[in-house]
């Protein structure tokens, strides 16, 4: 299937590790040569492998936006069979697991964090206090 830069970078570390940035940019000039390479294709959200649909070079502007997810394929089915049998069973699933928690956590996890926010925002009084001014 489709995978994005996140979904790579999931794979090698986590996002809350140090110098992420630095290892983003070099797994995204390292996809950049497989698509020159003509090795992964870069596909638009939502593709699915059966389509027939692939992106030329004359690719519209509006797809590149900054900000906007990127999504890439591999659709020649022989480097995709080499690809696949020089990675351990194993490590298919621990990579697989990874970019999934880490599309669940960017999916849900700035929503929890802003509820924290307004949480820890909010005055709290401790209940001791509250007992002594009862008592006043």
């Amino acid at each position: 299937g489709s995978f994005t830069l996140p979904d790579l970078a999931a794979s090698a570390s986590s996002k809350w590790a140090d110098a992420t940035h630095f290892d983003f940019l070099r797994l995204f000039q390292a996809i950049q040569k497989l698509v020159k390479s003509q090795i992964i294709e870069e596909v638009q959200d939502g593709e699915h492998e059966g389509g027939d649909y692939r992106l030329s070079n004359s690719v519209d502007p509006a797809m590149h936006a900054y900000g906007k997810t990127r999504y890439f394929q591999t659709r020649n089915v022989l480097i995709r069979a080499v690809g696949g049998a020089m990675v351990l069973e194993a490590q298919k699933k621990s990579v697989k697991r990874q970019a999934l928690i880490d599309r669940a956590l960017w999916k849900e996890l700035p929503a929890r964090m802003e509820d924290l926010a307004k949480k820890r925002s909010a005055q709290h009084i401790p209940w001791y206090y509250e007992q002594a001014f009862r008592r006043m």
